[in-house]
C-alpha cells in the first residue's frame, strides 16, 4: 500500500466534499420538484371569493342545474388541459391563483393535477367539492349559462 502525501490527501478530502455537495443539491432540486404543484384545501366560498383566486366550477353542465352554482364563479366543464387553459388563460394571465371545484373534490384534484405543471399560477383543488359546501349550508344561485 503506498503512502499519500498532504496535498493528494487534501485534494481527495476536498473532492469528496465537493461531490457531496453536488449531490445533496441535486436532491434538494429532486425533492422539489417532486412536490405537487397544486394544494387541496378546504375552503368556504367566502374564503376562495375574499382571496382574489378565479373561482372555476369544473362540473357538467347538468350538474349546475341540479345543485346550483357559487355565485361568481366562473362555469367551465374540464374536459382536457388545453382546452381548459384556452378559456381561461386570460383571466389568469395577472398571475392569480386558480380555485377549481368540482362535485365532490375527485375531479378538482385531477384538474389541478394536470394543470400545475403547465401555468406558473397556484392551483388550488377545494376538498369536499360542493357537496361540502352545500352541507355547510352553502346557498347556491341558479347558473347563468348558454349550456344549462
Amino acid at each position: 500500500m503506498s503512502s499519500i502525501t498532504k496535498r493528494q490527501f487534501l485534494a481527495l478530502g476536498v473532492g469528496a466534499v465537493a461531490i457531496a455537495g453536488a449531490g445533496y443539491a441535486w436532491s434538494q432540486s429532486t425533492a422539489t420538484s417532486n412536490a405537487p404543484a397544486f394544494e387541496e384545501r378546504s375552503m368556504t366560498v367566502a374564503e376562495m371569493m375574499a382571496s382574489g383566486a378565479l373561482v372555476v366550477d369544473i362540473r357538467r353542465p347538468d350538474e349546475w342545474v341540479e345543485t346550483g352554482v357559487i355565485d361568481g364563479a366562473t362555469l367551465l366543464t374540464f374536459e382536457s388541459p388545453n382546452s381548459f387553459l384556452e378559456k381561461i388563460g386570460p383571466q389568469i394571465a395577472d398571475g392569480r391563483d386558480v380555485v377549481l371545484i368540482c362535485r365532490s373534490g375527485n375531479r378538482s384534484r385531477l384538474a389541478a393535477e394536470a394543470l400545475a405543471p403547465m401555468i406558473p399560477n397556484h392551483v388550488v383543488s377545494v376538498v369536499g367539492g360542493m357537496s361540502q359546501q352545500i352541507a355547510e349550508g352553502y346557498q347556491t344561485s341558479r347558473p347563468v349559462c348558454p349550456a344549462c
